[in-house]
């Protein structure tokens, strides 16, 4: 379905003028594409049950990525979810289903089916990710644990931060209405391909964020060869000088000690230019940086001191866990950031790769 198309649908709705698309209405069409869509996936979508520790139980969506029965589900938040048991609704039938790994920061966990009929339907993570806004998508789940039933609605943001709390990399907001049973559950793109998991409801259910599918492959990548999801750091905190939506610098604002970053060189206040290639505008990029990086892979960051341009080599760590999710980043009021610097903030006491000695760069 078109960006032009979508457009129309909401214009229609706005209006309520009819619009017709030869001899077919505007809304034929689309309603048409979306049940296609929902059509060809829906085999593969489940219903998913919760059951923590206490007796709690939450319903929720998930989706098969493989033939053999490996799914992925939102780990149910809130505590304990490691102990939590999760069931599958297969073929009219619950089953156990054995749990690879969770990661609460991503609110991804990774399921293994072991009983049922295989070959199991399955979806297809998109590969490309570069998603841009008014991209039309249809969600699958199970809203309210009554049957699947599709959304429609449109990618109209990409953000890392809602309400000061930092995703650990970019999601998509979609203004689609999400309801409870619904999280977990795919977005899928008009080629029929996962291009996100929805991950968070908001503002009374009208819209929500989701984990997008590059960072569903690498959640899935590290809970399969480590059984949990090794996020890499060196030990550095950044700040943004301006507001995140306007033009500004992102500098160094703190360097944790006994970390990759120790004796490097580097200093609070150089303007971070790029990490790893990527370049760094806003606080997002570095999140999105941050989350990409693989434990023991050397990385370049390039920076800014004094006007002339420094390059850093780093071999990556692993994120401490008892490091705070949103320790890369701090905040750019100065009360705030002065508040934060005063406070002690957990540092591992596992070794550490050594950093690599620095160099100077023409940039």
């Amino acid at each position: 379905m078109s960006f032009k198309l979508s457009l129309l649908f909401f214009f229609f709705l706005t209006l309520r003028v009819p619009v017709v698309l030869g001899s077919e209405s505007l809304f034929d069409t689309i309603g048409k594409e979306v049940n296609r869509i929902f059509e060809n996936n829906k085999s593969a979508v489940v219903r998913v049950r919760v059951e923590k520790r206490g007796g709690a139980k939450i319903y929720c969506s998930g989706f098969f990525i493989d033939s053999q029965g490996t799914l992925i589900t939102a780990s149910g938040g809130g505590g304990q979810a490691s102990d939590a048991l999760f069931y599958v609704d297969y073929q009219n039938q619950w089953h156990l289903a054995r749990t690879l790994g969770v990661d609460e920061r991503s609110g991804v966990a990774v399921l293994q089916l072991m009983d049922g009929q295989k070959p199991f339907p399955y979806l297809k993570l998109a590969k490309n990710i570069d998603i841009s806004t008014g991209t039309p998508i249809v969600g699958i789940g199970f809203p309210y644990n009554l049957p699947s039933s599709p959304s429609f609605g449109l990618i109209v943001g990409k953000e890392c931060e809602y309400l000061n709390h930092f995703f650990p990399t970019t999601h998509l907001r979609v203004n689609t209405r999400i309801n409870p049973g619904q999280i977990g559950g795919p977005l899928i793109n008009s080629k029929g391909l996962v291009i996100g998991m929805i991950s968070l409801s908001v503002k009374d259910e009208e819209w929500s964020y989701a984990l997008p599918s590059n960072a569903i492959k690498k959640v899935v990548d590290d809970i399969n060869h480590f059984g949990k999801v090794r996020y890499g750091w060196v030990g550095v905190a950044v700040t943004k000088l301006g507001r995140e939506d306007t033009e500004g610098k992102v500098v160094v604002a703190r360097l944790f000690p006994n970390t990759p970053v120790t004796g490097s060189g580097l200093r609070e206040g150089d303007v971070v230019v790029s990490i790893n290639g990527k370049k760094i505008e806003n606080l997002s990029d570095v999140m999105d940086a941050s989350f990409f990086v693989s434990v023991g892979q050397r990385i370049p960051v390039r920076v800014i001191r004094d006007g002339k341009p420094l390059l850093f080599e780093f071999l990556v760590g692993e994120r401490p866990i008892d490091t705070p999710s949103g320790s890369t980043i701090l905040p750019n009021s100065p009360e705030e950031l002065k508040k934060t610097w005063t406070n002690t903030l957990p540092v591992s006491t596992a070794p550490l790769s050594s950093p690599i000695e620095k160099t100077t760069s023409s940039h």
